[in-house]
């Protein structure tokens, strides 16, 4: 089909299940449109070990293939809109998933190697992998779970690389606020924002 993209490739993710993967078009103007293929995952380990019976939004993140048809070269300008459009959709991914108080704290680039994540490989054998800059957006939020306020960290990258742009970005529970005694004290046994961190900055380097 003439929408058809590639899902993005992802490392290895263990504990973590995938929950959606949509292809849709975000954006549309006379002939230019764009074409994005979006996966996301959570992490159902956490929820195994938290004495709660409430659904909750827990630890996710998303990665997304976005195409610009016809092809359009990445550019500055283009980037910086891509990253604007990007960041407004992240926002109501949050609010979307009970995520409150978003609010923007800080951005800067990042180099990465984008292209191996899937574990493929070029003619020489090597991971095909090429080096790109991405835009990274941290935010901070609020979310409740079970009768349990947390503090909540997010990121979202954009990476244009070979006339694409992959967008990556997560969010996951920083610390305990107050609530529920129980539930918070198991909570806190889980709760590890630096491994949650590099994990998913992990993701951010190496998808493809």
């Amino acid at each position: 089909m003439a929408d058809a993209l590639a899902p993005p490739t992802l490392p290895p993710l263990e504990g973590w299940v995938r929950v959606d993967d949509a292809t849709d078009r975000p954006f549309e103007l006379g002939p230019v449109s764009v074409v994005a293929r979006t996966v996301v995952y959570e992490d159902t380990a956490i929820r195994e070990r938290v004495l709660a019976t409430a659904d909750g939004p827990w630890r996710f993140l998303f990665a997304t293939r976005l195409e610009i048809r016809p092809h359009t070269p990445p550019s500055k300008a283009l980037t910086k809109l891509v990253v604007k459009r990007a960041s407004a959709g992240f926002e109501s991914r949050l609010e979307a998933r009970g995520f409150s108080d978003v609010r923007r704290v800080e951005s800067r680039t990042l180099r990465v190697r984008v292209g191996g994540g899937g574990g493929e490989r070029d003619d020489r054998g090597d991971d095909a992998e090429t080096e790109a800059e991405a835009d990274v957006v941290r935010y901070a939020a609020t979310v409740e779970l079970a009768g349990v306020e947390l503090a909540a960290d997010a990121y979202l990258a954009v990476t244009p690389v070979d006339g694409e742009f992959l967008l990556t970005g997560g969010a996951y529970p920083r610390e305990v606020r107050g609530g529920d005694a129980e539930t918070a004290a198991s909570l806190r046994e889980v709760i590890e924002p630096e491994r949650f961190r590099e994990e998913l900055f992990r993701v951010i380097r190496r998808v493809g």
